[in-house]
């Protein structure tokens, strides 16, 4: 068994670089493509950064669902890879730099508000599938349908909508001859193929260490493959806070969060066309999840600024994440 262990976990860190190093230069097509149509910075990381770094979570849940019939595997590391970003991304990104992370009062409050309101849509989408679709003799597991995600996809339209009205009143860069257009979308296209197959390895890992440990599949998914895909973000983020880029380097966290929870969960329902989860085990997690950015809202309230000291605790607080799920599906089990 320890053998087969130590196989695993030298397979799943391959993986795991693979998927680093494809989101690296699906980070850098997707960059060179913004500054092609001139996005500004706060826009580049809620949105188009966002969307390139948690293209390893839309694969996990479409896969999951859709091919492996665990959405909760899929469900579980979305909410993980959400309370990674939360915490260990901004940790870790004013750890990395000189001095503390400095980003606009009203750019953090700004995403954070959408970003909450995210989080409650999330838990009305599933407490509506509890009430209206329960699963009869079953202790509170539901059906969530394609028609029930509509709610959250509707939402992410509006929160385009604004990243939009702000583009528009940005005076847009001039296009850069140094930008090759068709050589930096062949880039992403290589790119999310490289991911795909990662992510299938790392998913088949996770389902056999749950197998090995009998444990529930969302456990490994909202700690291993929660932290393996959301490596990107937190180099894309990282990379963004050393060029002093703080507004991309804080709102990619969360517009990485929005994204994964308004988009990246409804696709893989509609993947699916209709999944099964257990109520009980999914909103802790939310509540959690809840709870995190509050508590991080709190530790940047002074100035809109992160220190060093912030930094560790939030790395501290995403340790006892950690901990409770390893208590809970380890320990008790």
């Amino acid at each position: 068994m320890l053998l087969e262990l130590a196989y695993l976990l030298f397979v799943m860190t391959i993986a795991t670089a693979i998927v680093w190093k494809a989101c690296k230069y699906l980070e850098e097509a997707c960059h060179d493509l913004a500054l092609y149509y001139g996005l500004p910075d706060s826009v580049k990381g809620s949105t188009v950064m966002a969307i390139s770094s948690s293209f390893p979570e839309l694969v996990t849940i479409i896969l999951a669902a859709g091919i492996h019939g665990d959405f909760e595997l899929g469900l579980a590391t979305i909410i993980g890879s959400a309370v990674f970003n939360i915490l260990v991304i901004p940790g870790a990104s004013v750890l990395f730099r000189k001095g503390s992370l400095d980003a606009g009062r009203d750019l953090i409050y700004r995403e954070a508000q959408f970003y909450l309101i995210s989080v409650l849509i999330v838990m009305l989408t599933l407490s509506f599938a509890l009430i209206y679709h329960p699963i009869p003799n079953t202790s509170m597991s539901a059906t969530l349908n394609t028609s029930m995600v509509l709610l959250p996809l509707l939402f992410y339209v509006l929160y385009i909508y604004i990243q939009y009205q702000e583009v528009s009143d940005h005076k847009a860069h001039k296009k850069s001859r140094d930008i090759l257009l068709l050589k930096s979308w062949g880039k992403l296209l290589i790119s999310m193929i490289l991911v795909t197959i990662a992510v299938e390895v790392l998913i088949q890992i996770v389902i056999k260490l749950g197998e090995m440990f009998d444990t529930p599949s969302y456990f490994w998914g909202a700690t291993i493959l929660a932290a393996a895909t959301s490596i990107p973000d937190l180099f894309v983020s990282v990379k963004a806070a050393k060029r002093t880029v703080n507004a991309a380097s804080l709102t990619n966290a969360f517009g990485s969060n929005v994204f994964d929870l308004l988009v990246v969960l409804p696709a893989g329902v509609l993947v699916a066309g209709a999944v099964v989860f257990h109520y009980p085990s999914v909103i802790p997690m939310l509540l959690f999840l809840l709870g995190a950015t509050v508590f991080f809202l709190v530790v940047a309230r002074n100035g809109s600024k992160l220190t060093n000291n912030n930094g560790k605790v939030l790395l501290l607080a995403y340790c006892a994440f950690v901990i409770w799920m390893g208590y809970e599906n380890l320990v008790i089990l």
